[in-house]
């Protein structure tokens, strides 16, 4: 008889809520001493990886990419540098499901890669995409290009445009410092409106609908840079400044001696600061604050990825367990979960974060995954929710003869 082993996450013995666990890559410099680094936590120390100049930086399946004419990848954890992909005057990124889409400054202003094997999948014409786009967005097979005045959505099975909106008809002049942020069934656009008096509003696009309403206009409020999502709050880049998506709330904080927002950690709940004032970064959150660390100057682009087992958006889900059995595993694993809850994805990936296995499922409570045509070894389960996503290891070997 063979031995069942069943492996019980508890989630809460393995993070800590109050402090962040992982690093948060920096992009500084002025003119000409650019420089890409991050701070380690809960250590809190800097650290410098490349000197080199870049447009935009994410964080995706373990790997660091940057823009600079082409596309870089770093490795998060080696933190070593790899070949870029094929292409040239690459401006924005974005990825979701082994997809890469890059903007370009030059036509063809969108391209998509395949993340594993760096091919370009498509790109799509100056008659389909005029100009280059000021931010994108990918989700569940789909494109969001902000414009000046719209946004373009292209799907990219069909690899098509699907629709363009116009998001500032009321509005007599053109929005510049324009931003999509997700959540849930919504995309939200952050935009200032080029007028005297600064101007500040808020659009929503329901993604199945298709359709755009304004949720906020303001005047005298001023966000020059990126807003950050924070559970139900998306902070503008004058912290503690803030509009609540689910209270239709606003708070509007005057202050410019306040640090700006950099990004958020959905583990630990907190948003990341920075004072330009003295170069220093510090993180905040409901339960902790940190103590400052010092960056070598201005601050231009920044991503966190967080090195902890699970990633959660809400505290109350520390509390459930997972499970994950048998582990290690020869044929099939089965996923037991907590609570009724929508899975947009589980994934498989290899060490090297090679993505092997993709299931896309609905409400589950449990779910059974086949593994047998994986070789030996150990591998990364992750379980992608709504809002939260959740992550371990399992080892795979071989039935004894």
């Amino acid at each position: 008889m063979k031995r069942l082993w069943i492996l019980v996450i508890f989630l809460f013995p393995f993070i800590f809520i109050g402090q962040p666990q992982g690093k948060l890559f920096l992009h500084t410099g002025f003119v000409s001493d650019n420089t890409l680094g991050y701070i380690q936590y809960p250590q809190n120390q800097y650290h410098i990886i490349d000197t080199i100049d870049l447009d935009d930086i994410i964080v995706a399946n373990n790997k660091v990419l940057i823009t600079n004419d082409k596309v870089f990848y770093y490795d998060t954890y080696t933190l070593g540098k790899t070949d870029s992909i094929n292409t040239s005057n690459a401006y924005l990124l974005a990825y979701d499901n082994n997809k890469l889409a890059v903007t370009r400054s030059q036509p063809p202003y969108f391209e998509v890669y395949d993340f594993t094997t760096k091919n370009l999948i498509f790109s799509l014409d100056i008659n389909k995409v005029k100009s280059q786009p000021v931010d994108i967005l990918l989700d569940m097979g789909k494109a969001y290009l902000l414009f000046d005045t719209s946004i373009q959505i292209i799907d990219l099975n069909l690899q098509d445009t699907l629709a363009t909106k116009t998001i500032f008809s009321n509005f007599a002049f053109p929005a510049y410092g324009q931003y999509l942020i997700n959540k849930g069934n919504n995309i939200y656009i952050d935009a200032e409106i080029a007028t005297g008096a600064p101007r500040f509003s808020i659009f929503s696009l329901d993604k199945t609908t298709q359709q755009i309403k304004l949720e906020l206009f303001k005047e005298f409020v001023d966000t020059p840079f990126e807003p950050v999502l924070a559970g139900n709050k998306i902070y503008l880049s004058n912290f503690p400044s803030y509009y609540d998506v689910a209270a239709d709330t606003f708070f509007n904080f005057q202050n410019n001696t306040m640090p700006f927002t950099l990004c958020a950690d959905a583990v630990s709940n907190s948003i990341f600061l920075y004072n330009p004032s003295n170069f220093k970064v510090s993180y905040y959150n409901n339960s902790s604050s940190s103590s400052d660390v010092s960056v070598p100057t201005y601050i231009n682009k920044s991503a966190y990825f967080n090195e902890g087992i699970v990633a959660l958006s809400h505290q109350k889900d520390i509390l459930n367990p997972v499970t994950i059995y048998p582990n290690p595993a020869e044929s099939e694993i089965n996923i037991m979960l907590p609570y009724e809850e929508t899975v947009k994805e589980i994934r498989i990936t290899a060490i090297n974060g090679n993505q092997l296995v993709k299931s896309i499922n609905k409400q589950i409570s449990q779910r059974k995954i086949d593994i047998s045509k994986l070789s030996e070894g150990m591998y990364f389960l992750e379980i992608q929710f709504e809002n939260s996503t959740y992550k371990t290891k399992f080892i795979k070997t071989t039935a004894k003869k």
